[in-house]
């Protein structure tokens, strides 16, 4: 015979799995963030070592525009700024989501403690 979970368990349940889907979610898009701002900064990096004035090349659609080197830097410098100040963004909501899945675990833990005393279980996220 199958044992009904209580209902004050199961919907803590289903909230410690919807964090944990939150969380994989944000982690998921700070790295896409955190990857372009790596790409960004090794452009940076190979835009410095070339001569001020210097034409270069950026791809539009499927067109490469012709620009000078100060544009391309200045939009990158602007791009670069977004992706650290989004990469932070990122960084504190990851850490709240983390405390609230700790807490949100504590709290199922003592739920399956006083439920099934006899099980001695724990959940890990």
């Amino acid at each position: 015979m199958t044992e009904r979970i209580p209902p004050e368990l199961q919907t803590q349940l289903v909230k410690l799995q919807q964090l944990q889907d939150q969380l994989n979610r944000l982690l998921t898009e700070k790295n896409v963030i955190d990857s372009e701002l790596r790409e960004v900064n090794k452009i940076l990096q190979e835009l410095s070592q070339l001569p001020a004035g210097t034409t270069v090349y950026k791809i539009v659609g499927n067109l490469l525009v012709k620009t000078d080197k100060e544009t391309i830097q200045k939009e990158l410098d602007d791009r670069k700024e977004i992706l650290e100040l989004r990469s932070r963004t990122y960084q504190k909501q990851e850490n709240l989501l983390r405390t609230q899945l700790e807490d949100l675990q504590k709290k199922v833990n003592e739920l399956i403690a006083k439920y099934y005393p006899q099980s001695g279980g724990a959940v890990k996220a």
